[in-house]
Order: structure tokens, then C-alpha cells, then sequence
């Protein structure tokens, strides 16, 4: 067992790249739950810059896996460079991987993974199908994470062009299926665990 010293004080300031978290130190957050955790599978769906990558890193042991997707320059809006993410994870635990949310289904067992962390211009429509088809492969004692959820998460710009589906509304259909918890500083968290 590796045990790390985690000094929280720096990471914003030191992350040079694009994330939508670092302006309100959600860096606390992710490494908060690693700890509370111990996960042995981390999947994250959505990189960009590799923001909450390097939080999972940092805060697992390293027997943890993580594998992370993304659509890269297939998704045409604030995308991820797979050849500059490839590079920058090469010797470390993150698996960088070319995948598609709505495909994941197919891929992961019942109940495998520790923390599913869901950042991919999430909408109601991505809620609705993380928790319809995703949560079953939650460990027990896992954790689903979702960017967004807040009241004010739900009517920025390109949500409200777009007609997007209300992320809150989603929430609010599943609140007594389970444990649903959303942090509101903006951008927002949800987390959702089983109960």
C-alpha cells in the first residue's frame, strides 16, 4: 500500500487547463470522497484537460484503476485532444480511452464500479440515462457523480438555447429511488448513491 500526502492548498492554482470545477475548488471535494472511498475502480466519462483525472489520481492508492473516455475531436463544442491527454497520462494510472457515454452500458459489469464521474455537457437526458442504465453498475457502497444539478446549472446559456432538459427535474423523479445530494456552488455537483 502507497499511502499519499495530499496538500489541497495547491492544486487550483497549479492545474494549467480548462475546467468548469476549478473555480470553486471542487478539487476538495473529489479528493474528499477518494479518501472516504478507497475506490479500486474509478471511470470517468468526459476529460477535457484532465482536471478531476488528476484529482483521482492523486487521491487513490495505487492498486485503484482508472479508466477514462471521451469522444475527443468527434465532440465539436469544448472538447478533449486525445494525442495531448495520451502524452500527459502515459505513466500514470489512467487508461485513456476513445468512448461514447451511451455506449458504456455494454461495457462495465453489475456493481464494478467504485466512483462513475459523468462531466460531458450533462443535460437532463444525461442524468436520465446515467441513472436508468449506469447505477447498476455502482458497487454497493459506490458513488455516481454528475456535473451540474443546481437551479443555476440548469438555465445557463447553452442549456436554455438549446432546449435542454432540466437536470433538477430528473433529480426529482429518482429523490426516492436514491440518496441524491447536490452541491450548488456553480457549476454544481450531484452526487447519487444507493440506498
Amino acid at each position: 500500500m502507497t499511502l499519499h500526502k495530499i496538500d489541497l492548498s495547491n492544486f487550483d492554482k497549479n492545474f494549467d487547463g480548462r475546467s468548469s470545477y476549478r473555480e470553486e475548488r471542487f478539487s476538495k471535494v473529489l479528493r474528499t470522497i477518494c479518501l472516504m472511498k478507497n475506490p479500486k475502480k474509478i471511470v470517468e466519462f468526459g476529460i477535457l484537460d484532465g482536471y478531476s483525472l488528476d484529482c483521482f489520481i492523486e487521491s487513490t492508492e495505487d492498486d485503484c484503476e482508472i479508466l477514462a473516455y471521451d469522444l475527443f475531436e468527434e465532440f465539436p463544442y469544448n472538447s478533449a485532444k486525445f494525442d495531448s491527454l495520451e502524452k500527459k497520462y502515459d505513466k500514470t494510472r489512467a487508461s485513456i480511452n476513445r468512448g461514447d457515454l451511451f455506449q458504456a452500458h455494454n461495457i462495465f459489469e453489475s456493481k464494478s464500479i467504485d466512483i462513475m464521474h459523468i462531466d460531458i455537457a450533462n443535460d437532463g437526458g444525461v442524468y436520465e440515462y446515467c441513472i436508468e442504465n449506469l447505477m447498476s453498475k455502482i458497487s454497493d457502497s459506490g458513488v455516481m457523480l454528475l456535473e451540474g444539478g443546481s437551479k443555476e446549472r440548469d438555465n445557463i446559456e447553452w442549456m436554455l438555447k438549446y432546449n435542454k432538459p432540466k437536470i433538477r427535474e430528473v433529480l426529482y423523479k429518482y429523490k426516492d429511488e436514491y440518496k441524491i445530494r447536490v452541491f450548488s456552488e456553480f457549476p454544481s455537483l450531484t452526487i447519487i448513491t444507493k440506498k
